[in-house]
């Protein structure tokens, strides 16, 4: 009976070490030593895959259920679709902008990171301003400038392609 009170105690100490994360410093820029943590720019590329794959998916789900509860079709650069935008899209590229300014950048490579960043932040600024430049064009209409352009080429050149994606 002795037992029952200490394996009591390690089960409540184990529990409140996994709900305070210690020993796991795989999303933190911390590795666990005190010393920031580094990636290569092959772990860095994975970390932005399988986070803009996350979030580009639970974007998908969400303009999807936003169209749903207000009976809309996509396509056809309808005004509407700027609304989506507006709701939808510009929140998931500061959420990614946010993840690529918490992760460590890899040694040697502030330049192409950076630069993937601020194409970031400038589509976001410039769509922000114009949304319509998002929209599907309406058939015969003059097409919206790409304010995306950056953000595919600077991650198409670094390596993870798929945030390129606003």
């Amino acid at each position: 009976m002795r037992k029952v009170p200490y394996i009591l105690l390690v089960l409540a100490l184990a529990s409140v070490l996994f709900a305070s994360g210690c020993g796991d410093s795989a999303d933190s820029a911390d590795d666990g030593n005190g010393a920031p943590e580094t990636l290569t720019k092959k772990q860095f590329v994975k970390r932005a895959e399988a986070f803009c794959d996350k979030e580009y998916r639970a974007e998908e789900r969400d303009m999807e259920r936003y169209a749903k509860k207000h009976a809309l079709l996509f396509g056809g650069g309808e005004p509407w679709e700027q609304e989506v935008l507006n709701e939808i899209v510009f929140d998931y590229v500061q959420v990614k902008i946010d993840f690529f300014k918490s992760l460590p950048i890899p040694p040697g490579d502030k330049k192409e990171v950076t630069a993937m960043i601020n194409a970031f932040e400038e589509g976001l600024r410039k769509s922000e301003k114009n949304p319509a430049a998002l929209a599907e064009a309406r058939p015969g209409a003059k097409p919206e400038p790409d304010y995306w352009e950056a953000s595919y080429d600077t991650t198409n050149a670094y390596g993870p392609w798929l945030c390129g994606q606003p």
